[in-house]
Parts: structure tokens; C-alpha cells; sequence
């Protein structure tokens, strides 16, 4: 059976490696982590200025040619051969800053984990193509918000740093990505009794895009009022769509059903 192919397009344009670095805000005393370091630019660049650097490679022949470059007598380096997207990232001492190109096929995967693990992190520079960075700093009202959005800028502030040409990388890829920074929240921006609950009804919200929430949120009707004419919940009109609900519009349908059931 032939081995999935990994997809990789390496960065190689040395202006937007160091662009890069200025933008995350490295300092000397920083403990990085690099996911999927490719060739190894932006890896050559960090490895020289900062304390402690570990990169994480599923391609075990990157993985040994890292390995000969940097990690000969060089006890501020380590690599770490596996998949970001499972890895236990409280192996980690914490606060470290995570700088990556995230490869396209398990970007989303490995934020969402990253994220997860966000106690840890100071903070985030990431490389990912464009459409899904649009759909990351998406706000209510635009055709790009989605669960995703809500999802990441519940946990995270989230900001776009930088465009990036698909001539930076080789091989080309057809799209253009995008730089972003998220730095993880001490406290979720909205306050909610559930978060399974939110996440929930976000989902549900946004399943079918054109549809009316009294459609998508039609496990939630029997909590459904009628108020002059309108079908709402917690106050909201239910003939709007998901993609026009603020986060606190989301948090005050989950507290509300949350306070019903208890």
C-alpha cells in the first residue's frame, strides 16, 4: 500500500523567514517550538538566536537530515519525530512560543491541538493558506464566519500578521497563505456554564449555512417561544442564520438552555 503523501511545500524565501521571526517576536531567552521544519530555513534562523529550540517532523528522512545539520554536539536543539496533530505537548516545559508553516493537510488538525495545550503557550505565529485564515479572523455577517471562527476567537485573539506569495515556497502550491499570531486567552472571551453545550449549538448553527437557526437548532424546539409573531430563544429571532450571531448571542442560547436544564 502507498504511503499517504505528505503535501509538503517548503518554505524557501529567506526575506519572509526572517519577516517571519520580527513578527513572532522572538527573543533570545525564548523556548521554541517549529512544526514542520521542512528544509530547515526557518530553523537555520531560529536556532541561532534563541535559548532552546525543538522541532517536530513526521518525515523520518527530514527528520535524520535535521538531525545532521543541527543536532550534532547542540544540546539546545532536539527533534521530535512524530505527528504534531497527536502530540502530547505537555511534554513540554511550559511557556514556550510555537512558530510554524503548518503543513495544508493537518493544519486545522494541529491548531485545535495546540490549542488545546494553550495554558502552556505564550504565544502562536502560524502559517496557513489563506481561505482558512480568512475564515480564523472571520467576524458575525461575513460569508467566512463559521464554527471555526467562533471556536478559535473563543479561546484565542487572534490577528492576521502577514500575506504570503505562493512564490516563497518550493514546490509552488496553487494558494497563497497567510501569516497569523493567536495567543491564548487566560479566561474563554464569553463566559459559559457549558462549553460542550456552546460548542454545541455553534455547530448546530452553522450545519446548514443557509438554513434559519429554528431549522439547525431543531433539537433545542421544545425551548423555543413565540413573541409577536417571532419564533425565538433566549430572546434571539430564529429566523436569522448562524453566520449572523455574535459569540455572546451564542453564549446567551447556551446559558439559557443550560439554565433550563438544571
Amino acid at each position: 500500500m502507498r504511503k499517504r503523501p505528505l503535501g509538503q511545500n517548503f518554505l524557501v524565501d529567506p526575506e519572509i523567514t526572517q519577516k517571519i521571526i520580527d513578527l513572532a517576536n522572538i527573543q533570545p531567552e525564548d523556548n521554541v517550538v517549529e512544526i514542520g521544519p521542512g528544509k530547515g530555513v526557518l530553523t537555520q534562523r531560529l536556532i541561532s538566536i534563541i535559548r532552546s529550540l525543538t522541532v517536530i517532523e513526521l518525515d523520518p528522512k527530514l527528520c535524520r537530515e535535521m538531525e545532521s545539520r543541527f543536532g550534532k554536539n547542540n544540546p539546545t536543539f532536539r527533534i521530535i519525530e512524530g505527528d504534531a496533530a497527536k502530540f502530547d505537548y505537555s511534554s513540554i516545559k511550559s511557556g514556550f512560543k510555537v512558530v510554524s508553516n503548518l503543513p495544508y493537510y493537518a493544519a486545522t488538525h494541529i491548531m485545535k491541538k495546540l490549542i488545546h495545550f494553550g495554558s502552556r503557550i505564550q504565544t502562536m505565529t502560524l502559517m496557513m493558506q489563506k481561505e482558512v485564515v480568512d475564515r480564523l479572523t472571520a467576524k458575525p455577517g461575513s460569508k467566512e464566519y463559521s464554527s471555526l471562527s467562533v471556536f478559535v476567537q473563543y479561546y484565542c485573539k487572534v490577528e492576521r500578521l502577514l500575506e504570503i506569495p505562493n512564490t516563497a515556497f518550493s514546490p509552488k502550491p496553487k494558494i497563497d497563505s497567510s501569516l497569523f499570531s493567536l495567543k491564548p486567552l487566560s479566561q474563554p472571551k464569553v463566559q459559559v456554564e457549558d462549553p460542550q453545550l456552546f460548542f454545541k449549538i455553534v455547530n448546530a448553527a452553522f450545519f446548514h449555512k443557509r438554513k434559519m437557526l429554528k431549522n439547525n437548532l431543531k433539537s433545542w424546539e421544545k425551548h423555543f417561544t413565540c413573541e409577536q409573531g417571532q419564533t425565538r430563544i433566549a430572546g434571539i429571532d430564529l429566523s436569522r442564520r448562524g453566520e449572523t450571531l455574535s459569540m455572546s448571542d451564542f453564549a446567551n442560547i447556551a446559558n439559557h438552555l443550560y439554565s433550563l436544564n438544571e
